[in-house]
């Protein structure tokens, strides 16, 4: 099953069925800057499913100080199956369909998260793994064979890369999933594409493509700022793994 997201902002997308053209979900986050009207509207447009989903939806909407915000998760009836309460970049509250979850803790395993120079492998409660590097995002299942694939900035549903940087639009190739299972999934997806972002907003000068052409020359006058570039990476990816620990501990 093909997907395409609409928009390059994960965080307020459209998800399309590539096959049929049928909109199966959509990602609005509010902007804080108008966050009394926005919110407002927002919610009374929802259609929550359960109580605790009410509960969720009402103190998202006016319990919310200026460093939060909410991304709402709706299915193609306009029911909100999901939502994130946001604390900076770090998810403080979760609701997925009729489950409220206290942020990360209980969707990802931090004891097992694995973060190497070239990828990070964090695995989540259904015994899928999420493994990101530089260059990709990947969901593997327990048998470590990949059900999920990003491809991000193509021209076209043949997944050929956009000629013009960020001209493109972003696709993910997913195996056929159980209707229950796709809000879940979708809301790993959403926390790992925006973990990603930040985690080699610096390392991809040091691991990605860049590096390697900044690798051909071997020049001193290169060769001492990218060992400080490379520590600095480094530092960055141990910080965000102990953050990691500390917020699904």
């Amino acid at each position: 099953m093909l997907l395409k997201l609409t928009s390059s902002d994960i965080e307020n997308t459209t998800i399309v069925d590539c096959s049929t053209g049928t909109v199966l979900y959509q990602t609005h986050t509010p902007s804080t800057a108008s966050s009394s009207r926005s919110r407002s509207q927002s919610t009374s447009s929802l259609r929550t499913i359960s109580s605790i989903g009410s509960t969720l939806s009402t103190l998202s909407s006016e319990k919310l100080t200026q460093a939060q915000k909410v991304t709402y998760l709706f299915d193609q009836t306009g029911d909100a199956v999901a939502e994130i309460v946001w604390e900076e970049r770090h998810a403080s509250l979760i609701r997925i369909r009729e489950e409220e979850i206290a942020g990360t803790a209980e969707l990802f395993d931090a004891s097992f998260v694995k973060v190497l120079p070239d990828e990070t492998l964090i695995p989540t409660r259904m015994e899928y793994t999420w493994r990101t590097t530089p260059d990709s995002l990947t969901l593997l299942d327990d048998d470590r064979i990949v059900i999920a694939e990003l491809y991000s900035d193509c021209s076209s549903e043949e997944l050929t890369p956009a000629l013009i940087p960020g001209s493109g639009q972003d696709y993910l190739d997913l195996e056929e999933r159980s209707p229950d299972e796709m809000p879940e999934i979708l809301v790993t997806f959403i926390l790992m594409h925006t973990l990603r972002e930040r985690m080699y907003s610096i390392t991809k000068y040091v691991y990605g493509q860049q590096f390697a052409q900044q690798n051909k020359h071997q020049s001193s006058f290169l060769r001492t700022p990218l060992r400080r570039l490379r520590r600095g990476a480094t530092r960055s990816i141990a910080n965000l793994r102990d953050s990691f620990r500390r917020t699904v501990s």
